[in-house]
């Protein structure tokens, strides 16, 4: 059982060596539909971009409920590049962040940030034996 443990972590760090990241194209482009209409209907719909953004940019759920981005939550204009709006069911937004401004406020907020290179495949191994999983 040793050996095969052995085995498989050099096949493992073998193919980890040959596996290359994968650039996200669109990282801060977000597209939200827009529940209702109006001005106050499209603020939401942003508002909602932003921590869609967020998450995609931590990778944590909760990074966008911050009390560091709270001067950013009210006025998301500040990292917005371009907004416009795409008709048809269901009618959205679509929301252009700077990329530039957006990682300096999340920095600035204290967050930690992925790159835009990132793994394209996502392994997971689950060990079962007598002491337990790992």
């Amino acid at each position: 059982m040793r050996l095969f443990n052995i085995l498989a972590v050099g096949c493992l760090a073998l193919i980890s060596a040959t596996a290359q990241a994968e650039s996200v194209s669109g990282l801060y482009q977000v597209r939200e539909p827009v529940t209702g209409q109006g001005a106050e209907a499209r603020a939401e719909a942003t508002a909602k971009a932003l921590d869609t953004l967020v998450t995609r940019l931590t990778g944590d759920p909760r990074a966008a409920q911050s009390p560091a981005l709270a001067g950013l939550r009210k006025d998301p204009q500040q990292i917005i590049n371009q907004v416009g709006s795409e008709a048809g069911p269901p009618e959205s937004v679509l929301v252009e962040f700077d990329p530039g401004s957006t990682e300096r406020a999340l920095r600035k907020a204290g967050l930690a940030l992925w790159g835009s290179n990132r793994p394209s495949i996502l392994g997971w191994w689950l060990n079962d034996s007598a002491e337990g999983s790992n």
